[in-house]
């Protein structure tokens, strides 16, 4: 019969704890088909959610332009109640009659008036320079004699 020596014996102790060793590294960590999938997934997610990101961008600016054209809209409602008609000229065109000189550089809209006392209307146009105004129009059209409005309309 063969017998093992304590120096055999302490090898194939050595050896298979090494070999363990290497097994446990190969299991630790993700195999390269699993962070593909990853990846995927990430790319679907992100071309479905970007869209919907920048859309939501452009209405939440569209706001700034729906509000100060409702206030420029209410304001033109006092003028003409106060003085009994509309403005005249450049002071009319460019709203300037009723909501003073609008400061264009801080600004995300140009602001225009236009019609008559039964159907005033203030276009907000967007500038070009931002890419979340860039595009966007909102109207918003009532009724000066009687102090009634329309819903906003908002164009992207």
């Amino acid at each position: 019969m063969t017998s093992i020596t304590s120096l055999q014996a302490k090898s194939i102790q050595e050896f298979s704890s090494r070999l363990d060793k290497k097994s446990s590294l190969i299991d630790e960590g993700f195999t390269l088909v699993e962070l593909l999938v990853v990846i995927i997934i990430v790319g679907i997610l992100s071309a479905v959610a970007l869209p919907q990101f920048f859309n939501q961008t452009k209405k939440a600016t569209a706001t700034e332009g729906t509000q100060q054209a409702s206030a420029i809209a209410k304001q033109a409602a006092a003028y003409y109640l106060e003085n009994g008609s509309i403005a005249s000229g450049d002071a009319h065109t460019k709203c300037t009659a009723y909501a003073g000189d609008i400061k264009e550089d801080n600004t995300n809209f140009t602001y225009a008036c236009s019609g008559d006392k039964a159907a005033f209307v203030v276009t907000a146009t967007g500038i070009d320079t931002n890419d979340n105004t860039k595009g966007v129009v909102v109207t918003f059209t009532g009724n000066l004699t009687d102090g009634t409005f329309s819903k906003p309309s908002i164009k992207y």
